[in-house]
């Protein structure tokens, strides 16, 4: 039996086995879950331990799907001279400690029910412009009471623009660090919960749809019992849309966004966006999000709604969008967030972008905006 563990580094994972004596040499490693072999990318044996870089935990994503089936270690010889070893795991508790939140283990008076129905966050550092089309949007669908907006230290405050009665939380800042931003919103949609029993979250510059309108939305999230079920109740768990798009500006006949008007009134093309912009997005649950929002840790509580989609404005104004590929190249990155995700190389001159933008506007993808969207955003 092989033996899973964390020392004080919670990045790594160790998994300690029965055999000392495996060579070293051309080796792969994997999780084993009912037959199915899930690699471990970033692990290295050293005698009898297998050393995991768990940093985007890989392992515990695997432990959820398995529930209480038993899961094993593979270690395989690539090369073929030597059969697999495979044995069973027992994972010890400091393998856990870790994610152990004692605030979300307190328990609840049976009668406690969170007052109000949703609220809606999102986060920004100077983006007053575009947080402008955010809060247009989605106050349409909460009253600004319920709206959050984390002003990640800017040099000009959203409160300048934005409703006396959207809520502005200011943050210092320092260098960008995209798992940083993960985590400050993973916590704040948790306090958020303690109130509402549903958040949504998403960047400044996306706006969550409904193609029924923020009513059936609304009707769908105020269901019966919460749960998924025969009758039609509503939806639980962590919710992505169904559909994601990039609203584009037609620099060729389309005039800059003007605040006050919806933006599918003033554009009319739209280009499906990769299935990595399907965000998860709106739960009931708390939700870890990782750097750049596009995937949680809790994977197993994450369904698709029918209905839901969500529209990405960065490129739905060529003016901003400018604006924004100089502000992202000029900024300060964590060393970390530098060598996962550099920001420095995005269009920063006219010329440039418009040849994006050219290139964009011939996809063949690209589609008009339905009718049946029209002012629904």
């Amino acid at each position: 039996m092989a033996y899973g563990f964390r020392l004080d580094d919670v990045r790594m994972a160790y998994i300690r086995i029965s055999r000392p004596d495996i060579p070293p040499g051309h080796l792969a490693f994997a999780l084993v879950l009912d037959k199915v072999a899930y690699p471990l990318t970033r692990a290295v044996l050293q005698k009898d331990t297998l050393s995991i870089n768990d940093e985007l935990c890989e392992v515990e994503r695997i432990l959820q799907r398995a529930g209480n089936r038993q899961v094993s270690v593979l270690i395989r010889d690539t090369s073929g001279a030597r059969p697999d070893h495979v044995e069973p795991v027992l994972f010890h508790h400091s393998f856990f400690l870790p994610f152990v939140d004692y605030v979300r283990a307190m328990p609840l008076s049976p009668d406690h029910r969170p007052p109000e129905l949703l609220a809606a966050f999102t986060h920004a550092h100077d983006d007053n412009e575009m947080l402008r089309f955010w809060e247009q949007h989605h106050a349409k669908l909460v009253d600004h009471r319920h709206l959050y907006v984390i002003d990640h230290g800017s040099a000009v405050s959203p409160r300048t623009v934005l409703h006396a009665h959207t809520n502005v939380v200011s943050l210092p800042r320092g260098s960008t660090d995209h798992g940083n931003m993960a985590r400050y919103c993973g916590h704040f949609q948790r306090f958020l919960l303690s109130q509402y029993r549903w958040v949504l979250h998403t960047d400044a510059d996306e706006l969550l749809v409904h193609e029924q309108g923020n009513e059936a939305l609304l009707a769908r999230l105020a269901g019966q019992n919460g749960q998924f079920g025969p009758t039609g109740e509503g939806p639980s768990g962590i919710l992505k849309p169904a559909q994601a798009f990039e609203v584009l500006h037609d620099v060729r006949t389309e005039k800059r966004l003007r605040p006050g008007k919806p933006v599918s009134e003033q554009r009319s093309l739209l280009l499906p966006a990769l299935e990595l912009y399907r965000k998860p997005v709106l739960a009931s649950v708390p939700a870890s999000w990782l750097p750049g929002f596009h995937l949680v840790y809790e994977e197993m509580s994450v369904r698709e709604e029918p209905g839901l989609l969500l529209m990405h404005l960065q490129s739905a104004d060529a003016h901003l969008l400018l604006a924004k590929n100089r502000k992202w190249n000029a900024l300060s990155q964590s060393e970390t967030d530098f060598k996962r995700s550099p920001q420095n190389g995005r269009p920063g001159d006219k010329k440039a972008l418009g040849k994006w933008f050219a290139q964009t506007l011939a996809d063949e993808r690209v589609v008009p905006i339905p009718e049946a969207l029209r002012g629904k955003f």
